[in-house]
């Protein structure tokens, strides 16, 4: 027995030092950009270290086992039996058991709950609606609704509430290392603090993303996140405050236009204007209880960037008409789209 065990004890020990080693030096994690998410990157880091001396005594074992019994030869007959008895078994069930007990104090019982701790008095309070296939963002205490991206102050704390109109849906950004389903007829919240500031261009991970399968758009249930200074996020504040993009009204030539939103697609998949006209659109949207809306766009790939639309209206659910006036950009091809419906509402805005 011992001349079986002493090779996999010396394999263990070795295997256990380079484990230990690679856990250390690995990083596993992009950087983390919340404090919620620096607690869960270290709680994960510990149980690195303790999995690998349990992983590689498996290992060991396993190697050993078939190195020293291995033979080319069926055998002629079973081989002595294993009892468990003895010291060895009874420290291994020993030792792990005090590793299970360990971890279910640390993380499970300390490090969990201030995870997932709700923020009674946050900086800002954010509610996230998931929708088919969007984010419906608005920021309660600041009075602003239908925001195309999340705009966070770094450092101060932000709760946000979650829930879904629809099916089950994840409300997970990526950078903080937080993840909460966002469920039908449930609130849900995660409370953090923006550690570092950054922008979705810069960084991918800053979005906000649909980590459940929820159908045929998944995929492009995302929207950009920026964390900005204090200052940066009262200046966004205010310049939202007000309604849907277009900026201030144009005084030049109008262009009046009408699209209509039936069977989740539009009726016009082309819209052309006069370069310099004061443009008025009005979408119709005559599906009953489904939301939509129209945002114009620089380009197919700048509105799948998470680029802010240059103009468009809010996410309203049907039957409503919503109109909206802005000046027509620059002569050139543009795209609209309904940020509900990336894939079957779009169309080209064309301004000659």
């Amino acid at each position: 027995m011992t001349r079986q065990l002493f090779p996999a004890l010396v394999l263990w020990i070795v295997l256990t030092i380079v484990g230990e080693i690679l856990a250390a030096q690995a990083n596993f994690y992009p950087t983390v950009m919340s404090d919620k998410g620096a607690d869960i990157a270290t709680a994960f880091r510990i149980l690195m270290y303790v999995a690998v001396p349990v992983f590689t005594m498996v290992i060991a074992v396993l190697v050993s086992s078939t190195l020293l019994n291995s033979s080319m030869s069926f055998p002629e007959e079973d081989g002595p039996p294993q009892m468990g008895r003895g010291a060895v078994p009874l420290v291994w069930v020993g030792v792990t058991s005090c590793l299970a007990v360990a971890v279910m104090i640390y993380p499970g019982l300390i490090e969990l709950p201030k995870v997932f701790k709700k923020a009674d008095k946050p900086d800002v309070r954010v509610h996230v609606e998931g929708i088919q296939w969007t984010w419906l963002v608005s920021y309660p205490d600041a009075k602003v609704d239908n925001a195309r991206e999340v705009v966070l102050p770094v450092d101060r704390t932000v709760r946000f509430d979650i829930t879904s109109r629809d099916v089950l849906h994840s409300f997970w950004i990526p950078a903080f290392l937080l993840k909460i389903d966002a469920v039908p007829g449930l609130t849900t919240t995660i409370s953090l603090k923006p550690t570092k500031t950054g922008t979705y261009q810069a960084d991918p991970l800053l979005r906000l993303q649909c980590s459940q399968l929820c159908g045929l758009s998944h995929s492009r249930m995302r929207l950009p996140v920026r964390v900005v200074t204090q200052a940066e996020y009262d200046a966004w504040v205010q310049s939202q405050s007000g309604g849907a993009a277009g900026g201030p009204t144009p005084t030049g030539p109008s262009a009046a236009i009408t699209i209509t939103a039936k069977n989740i697609t539009f009726d016009q998949s082309t819209l052309t204007v006069a370069a310099g006209s004061a443009v008025q659109l009005t979408l119709d949207n005559q599906d009953s209880g489904i939301p939509h809306n129209w945002s114009l766009y620089k380009s197919k790939d700048a509105a799948a960037g998470g680029d802010s639309p240059l103009a468009g209206t809010k996410i309203e659910a049907g039957p409503v008409k919503q109109t909206t006036t802005f000046a027509a950009p620059a002569t050139g091809t543009y795209y609209f789209r309904c940020d509900v419906h990336p894939t079957t509402m779009t169309g080209t805005f064309v301004v000659q």
